[in-house]
């Protein structure tokens, strides 16, 4: 068996800067969502759809996989967003038993609102990140 190295004092204390780092950037969000009148898992959900690579929209099993949710608990999610009128579900061109999804005018607007502000946050963030990382080296 591999010799782990020692964790030392430095090491806890960069893992728990770093945690409470991240628990910070996650309850930022979640408030910056509620104040545009979304949960935190629909503006997740917004995000999975419009970066979801390709010219189709993704299924509700790729949103599933994006959010580390289940698939039932993913279709509750799509079903509660889409009676905001934030999203909509539309059939696959090529294989019509497919649903795809995809962001309405005001859903997109809504995650515009909020994605600015959040590459803002994540830049903050990854200084965090580098000078942690920096310490390691150290």
């Amino acid at each position: 068996m591999a010799t782990r190295p020692r964790v030392t004092d430095a090491d806890y204390a960069r893992l728990l800067r770093m945690r409470t780092r991240l628990r910070k950037f996650e309850h930022w969000s979640a408030a910056q969502a509620a104040a545009m009148g979304l949960t935190a898992s629909q503006h997740q959900l917004l995000l999975a759809i419009r970066g979801h690579g390709g010219d189709e929209g993704p299924t509700i099993g790729e949103v599933a996989d994006y959010l580390l949710v289940r698939h039932n608990t993913a279709v509750e999610l799509v079903n509660r967003t889409q009676e905001l009128g934030l999203i909509d579900r539309h059939r696959d061109g090529a294989d019509h038993r497919v649903v795809r999804l995809s962001l309405t005018d005001e859903g997109r607007e809504r995650l515009n609102a909020l994605s600015a502000d959040h590459l803002e946050e994540l830049a903050r963030l990854a200084q965090v990140v580098d000078e942690l990382f920096d310490t390691l080296h150290t």
